[in-house]
């Protein structure tokens, strides 16, 4: 099958991902609307909880299997460790509540969350396959489609059971019977015949992905480890508020994603091929575009930030729309921090990256046990503006140490 040209890819990215992001930042607003702030807590709980197990469950791979342009591991091996990893992940998940005091009903919500994550996980390493086959069509089609089942399914079920567990479940099948009856089936298409499973691949490909992992599950742990404290230190309730301010901002944190992800595989084109110029040409356009972007959300936050909430929320939210503007500001770093670490992949800098995740999660304990308790909810933001400001210095330096080395090798 012809391959799609790269402008094409990111058309399609951009508009599936944010359709599909877009439905799911819809159910942490139905969720209030329908069920309450403190069912919107146990969402915003779930969400928190497993978002380090979701890191793990796809184990990191994916800019790595994208990148994998000489084929040092074949599509059933990428696959294959995908299972494994998800399976790790929700049992190291159902470990980690048994240390914390959380109700029958907080479990049954996060289990099926969990469960709805490694769907995705699951999902992602097809889109995987298809991204490097140049048809990120196809995985737009997939976003839609998922988008649709899984808004319409959660929405429809919360409503007339009121019941989040439910809800949370039904979420969960759709995005399983997607990955089953068309994901899986795309993929197919591209996978050689001749493409077998080694065990013995699977186990070096785990290994070497072990220190990425850690990177990815501890980046991502410093981002919720915030949150995570607001909840415990002032309730679900709290965490309620704050998460139903925050989820408009996964819009600006999606839509910076749906710019970059397509470029991974011409950058390590262009590494392949030896280009540092073409590399640095990508880089210099793509922060050329987030630097447009970013002063454009910001300025959107605060003209119509409240106005916004209190449409979407009603008046109740009112008192905490004044965090809007500072968390796009968080999240736009989030954003950065998300796309250097990709760059990072490309240019196998896996090392250095190491001191980003050990540097975040410091920063961010840190952060969070003073910040958090003493300013509640300005807290969770000061505490995610210190440790994304420490993870970017890191990664920026792994970047421009990786370049120099390269440089220094041409002259060579």
């Amino acid at each position: 099958m012809e391959k799609k040209s790269t402008i094409a890819n990111i058309f399609y990215n951009s508009f599936g991902m944010m359709f599909y992001y877009g439905c799911q930042w819809l159910t942490t607003i139905l969720v209030v609307r329908l069920s309450g702030f403190s069912d919107g807590g146990v969402y915003g709980l779930a969400m928190t909880f497993t978002a380090a197990f979701g890191i793990l469950a796809l184990f990191n791979t994916r800019q790595y299997q994208v990148s994998d342009v000489i084929m040092e591991y074949s599509d059933r091996t990428y696959i294959k460790s995908r299972y494994y990893a998800m399976a790790a992940s929700f049992l190291i998940c159902a470990a980690g509540l048994l240390l914390n005091d959380y109700t029958p009903y907080q479990w049954g919500v996060i289990l099926l969350y969990m469960l709805y994550k490694c769907g995705e996980a699951w999902i992602d390493v097809y889109h995987g396959i298809d991204q490097k086959n140049g048809r990120m069509d196809y995985i737009c089609y997939s976003y839609i489609a998922r988008g649709i089942l899984m808004l319409g399914i959660f929405c429809s079920v919360l409503y007339l059971s009121q019941n989040l567990v439910l809800a949370t479940g039904g979420m969960a099948l759709t995005t399983i019977l997607t990955a089953v009856f068309y994901d899986r089936r795309i993929a197919e298409r591209f996978i050689s015949k001749e493409s077998k499973t080694d065990c013995a691949a699977v186990k070096k490909l785990m290994a070497a992905m072990v220190p990425l992992v850690i990177v990815a599950v501890t980046n991502n742990l410093s981002i919720s480890l915030p949150k995570y404290y607001l909840e415990r230190y002032y309730g679900e309730t709290a965490l309620g508020y704050y998460s139903s301010v925050a989820t408009p901002s996964m819009i600006v944190q999606v839509g910076a994603a749906t710019i970059f992800t397509p470029l991974i595989l011409p950058l390590a084109d262009r590494l392949k091929e030896n280009d540092k110029r073409g590399f640095l040409d990508i880089l210099k356009k793509v922060a050329v575009v987030f630097v447009i972007l970013s002063i454009l959300a910001v300025a959107v936050s605060v003209i119509f930030g409240e106005w916004f909430l209190v449409l979407v929320f009603k008046e109740e939210i009112k008192p905490y729309a004044y965090l809007f503007a500072p968390i796009i500001l968080s999240t736009l770093l989030i954003a950065i921090n998300a796309c250097l670490f990709p760059v990072c992949t490309v240019l196998r800098e896996i090392k250095g990256q190491l001191a980003v995740g050990i540097g975040g999660v410091a920063s961010s304990l840190a952060a969070s046990v003073y910040c958090v308790k003493r300013y509640s909810m300005d807290g969770v933001v000061a505490a995610l503006l210190i440790t994304l400001t420490v993870q970017i210095l890191i990664e920026v330096y792994c970047v421009y140490r990786k370049m120099r080395k390269w440089k220094e090798a041409s002259h060579g």
